[in-house]
This record gives structure tokens, sequence and C-alpha cells, in this order.
């Protein structure tokens, strides 16, 4: 396949039972013993049968999507003649990148990702919102004055698209945030159903239990072009790229500067994992040629490309 290919990997949200009912128990039984070895749950049985809101708890909703697109990975890479020159990943998705570039064992990301999880789940509680069609000066600016005055954290976590970025913090600052913003003349601010504050300083605690855990894991360089979220490039060396996904816990995840990046190329974006968050997310950021794994023409529309 000529044209330059970007795979992206969606994360928290994008989850649902039975997202893994496509595959094969062919196909699953290769990665089954993997799996049962890294976690001390069975995460493909409660994938299959489990209650949604077991799935959606942070420690298993973590594992769960990266073995699901992971998955997609690879079947498409195995069964088609396709192949990343990029891979990227949005929030926890950045670690199926990861494992989808051979920097980590599978086993491993399992791992590290549950046991992310863990200290996600742990952090001081707080909430999120997604704010649409501000701009992007006037939520950080009510955000500073929301946390000068409660003396509390928030701040911007997730800039999506030109449209649509999320804040998060601690509930009153978040809340208060918000209070500003509709003063400024936003007209739609959506709280999100969690209980954590993702991509904020909430995170530090969970931030540095990741470090501690993080080194004792085994990486290598990617074996394609890794594009992170703190600064939406390519890490230099094995610590620079452990700092970059320990700072991910803290820092805002920039895909709308990782979306202009990838837009350069004109080339093939691919969402492969579970839902279509990041292709809406694509469209928003004026990508072309968009295609998901979600898709139940995805085959087709893949096999008209090689």
């Amino acid at each position: 396949m000529p044209r330059h290919i970007t795979f992206a990997f969606p994360g928290q949200g994008s989850q649902y039972p039975g997202m893994l009912n496509h595959f094969s128990d062919e196909f699953l039984n290769i990665y089954k013993d993997t799996v049962s070895k890294a976690l001390d749950f069975d995460l493909i049985d409660l994938i299959a049968n489990g209650d949604e809101n077991d799935l959606n708890k942070t420690s298993i909703t973590q594992p769960a999507i990266l073995l699901a697109s992971y998955l997609e990975f690879k079947l498409i890479t195995e069964n088609y003649n396709i192949k990343p020159d990029i891979v990227c990943g949005h929030s926890l998705g950045e670690y199926s990148a990861l494992l989808a570039a051979e920097c980590l064992a599978f086993e491993d990301a399992l791992q590290l990702v549950y046991k992310r999880g863990l200290f996600m789940e742990r952090a001081e509680k707080g909430s999120m919102y997604a704010i649409l069609n501000t701009d992007i000066g006037i939520i950080n600016d009510c955000c500073l004055r929301a946390s000068s005055a409660t003396n509390s954290i928030v701040s911007p976590a997730n800039i999506n698209s030109p449209k649509q970025v999320v804040i998060s913090g601690a509930n009153n600052a978040v809340e208060l945030a918000v209070n500003y913003l509709k003063e400024n003349g936003a007209k739609k601010c959506i709280k999100l159903k969690v209980a954590i504050s993702s991509h904020c300083e909430l995170m530090v605690n969970a931030a540095n239990d990741l470090s501690s855990f993080i080194k004792n894991v085994s990486f290598s360089m990617p074996k394609y072009e890794l594009i992170h979220n703190v600064d939406s490039n390519s890490a230099k060396d094995i610590d620079d790229l452990k700092e970059r996904m320990i700072l991910q816990l803290t820092k805002p995840v920039q895909w709308v500067d990782t979306m202009n990046y990838i837009d350069k190329y004109n080339g093939v974006f691919i969402e492969c994992g579970p839902s279509k968050v990041l292709s809406g997310l694509a469209k928003a950021n004026n990508i072309d040629n968009i295609y998901s794994t979600s898709s139940s023409n995805f085959v087709n529309e893949i096999k008209e490309l090689i």
C-alpha cells in the first residue's frame, strides 16, 4: 500500500460489553494464556459476560481497551498488506500504540495499564467537562480564574479539536470554571460520566506511583514513528519515552497538534479499536480518508485501498 498510514488507538470511553465478540474463538485462544498470566482475573470473560459497571471501572477498562485495540491491530496487520507509518493513541490509547510499535511485551503492557488504572482510581476524586465551541484562550482564562478563586486545581485536559476541549480538576474548581465559561458565552458544557480527573495535577500521586512501577518495565524504542500526547513529538530514547508516559497523567492530551502533524502527510487514518470516538475527532480536525475497525464495512473498505 503506497499511501502514508496512521493507526490511532482510542482511550477510555470507547469500551462496551461484548467488544470482542466479532473475533473467532480460534483467534482469541492465541492470546488467552498471556492475558491469564498478566492479570489475576479473566479479562476476556469479563468483557464478554461481565457487568457493564465492572467494565467501566478504570483499572478494568484500561486493559480491556488495550486488549481489544491490540487484537484489531494484529488481525489487520497479519491478514492484510497494511503496516503503519505512524502510531498514536488518545490518553490510554498511547499504551496500545506502544504495544503495536513493539515497545512493550504484551503481558507487560496489560500489567502496566492495569496498574495505571489502579493508581488513577486512588487519586483525589474530581470531575471533567467537555466544553464545546469555545476559544481555548477563554477556557484557559476561566480555568486560571477558578483555580485561583478556589485554591484548587482545574485546567484543560484534552485539547481534542478546535471546537472541543475537556477540562479537569477538583469538583469545586471545575464547577466554578464552568460558571465563568457560561458567563463568557459558552453554550455547551457537558459533564462527563467519570469520577477521576485525568490529565491534570490531581494525578500527581498516580504519576509518582507509575514512575516507580515503570522503572522495572522493559521498553524498546518503537518500530514505527510514535507520536506522544504531551507534545505531539517522538521520544529521543527509552528514558525520554518513559518520562513522556509519566507526564501524560498530569499534562493535557494535545490531540489537535497530533492531528495537525498527521494531516500534513495527506494519508490514511485508521482508528484501531472499539467504537468510533477518534474517527469523529479526526473529522473535527479536518482529517480525510478516515477508517474505523468498528465499521461494519471496514474490511471491504481496506481491501479497496490495498
